[in-house]
């Protein structure tokens, strides 16, 4: 097994800011300004990634009612709406690549549960739209959501480099595939904004909770992964992951930006760059597997 991903001043590192903000259901001004607040916060810690919780902007309501439709369509935004103007002149007044949670509302009025990577310019490298959404989430069951259908990276151009980033939200963590579409496409960090209560890293587990499977998604790929919860609401607890499944860093309940070297340099120099390696990414054989990863039962 590889080294860990240990702190080294020799390792090129991006500045990640996880921005654990406190949320409130349904009150996009309220939450915007939080997150304002935030981004503020972290830039002044010297971030040059923030990351904010899933649909961060309305709450993440837990109301998925037929009568709760409406509301998701009031408070779901556009992309070019001035909700995401203010915080594209945050993230360009600050030279700081955003990753935002959304409700996003399009041109066809259809709602995505998304993730928008904003560049230090104020432009949008990526728009991401969950690719697996619950029951209770998706459109085409009893939720609000319409699924997305692709994964994409966008480089974040760091003060030690450029550094290949993916996005997933949530739930996608559980599905496998997920990490392992956004490893074959290059990353070496995902960021994964999140609506859920989160366990403990540390300590026995007597289940594998969410926690534990995003660890093991982490090691497996041999990427990082940051996930950024509500706090309150949905008990906080963000955290960062490496490429060796360790932990580098897990916050509390409480509202809270935090600042983290992530070396991740180390991921092309020590793990990606041998692909019979540890993970043997380079044994696979797709071929094989196609025949039966196409079948949903």
């Amino acid at each position: 097994m590889p080294p860990l991903a240990v702190s080294n001043s020799s390792i090129p590192s991006l500045m990640v800011g996880l921005c654990q903000i406190k949320t409130e259901e349904w009150a996009v001004d309220r939450n915007l300004r939080r997150t304002l607040e935030a981004l503020n916060e972290a830039a002044a810690g010297g971030a040059e990634l923030a990351i904010t919780p899933e649909c961060v902007l309305n709450g993440y309501p837990g109301d998925q009612s037929p009568a709760a439709r409406e509301r998701f369509g009031a408070s779901a935004v556009f992309l070019d709406g001035p909700e995401m103007q203010e915080i594209r002149g945050a993230a360009a007044h600050h030279a700081m690549t955003v990753v935002l949670g959304i409700a996003e509302r399009s041109a066809e009025g259809l709602i995505h549960n998304s993730a928008v990577a904003i560049d230090p310019r104020g432009e949008l490298q990526a728009v991401y739209r969950k690719v697996h959404c619950r029951s209770f989430e998706d459109a085409s069951r009893d939720g609000i959501f319409t699924a997305g259908d692709s994964f994409s990276t966008f480089p974040v151009e760091g003060r030690e480099g450029s550094f290949t980033t993916g996005l997933m939200i949530c739930f996608d963590r559980e599905i496998p595939e997920s990490v392992r579409s956004l490893r074959a496409l290059g990353s070496q960090l995902i960021a994964c904004p999140l609506a859920t209560n989160t366990s403990s890293l540390e300590g026995s587990l007597k289940r594998a909770d969410n926690e534990m499977i995003t660890r093991a998604r982490a090691a497996e790929n041999e990427v990082f992964i940051a996930v950024v919860n509500h706090a309150h609401r949905f008990n906080g607890g963000s955290f960062i992951v490496g490429p060796s499944g360790e932990v580098l860093t897990q916050l509390g309940t409480e509202p809270e930006v935090a600042i983290v070297a992530v070396p991740l340099g180390i991921v092309p120099t020590r793990f990606h760059s041998n692909p019979l390696g540890w993970m043997g990414w380079g044994y696979r054989r797709p071929e094989i597997y196609d025949q039966y990863l196409a079948k949903k039962t």
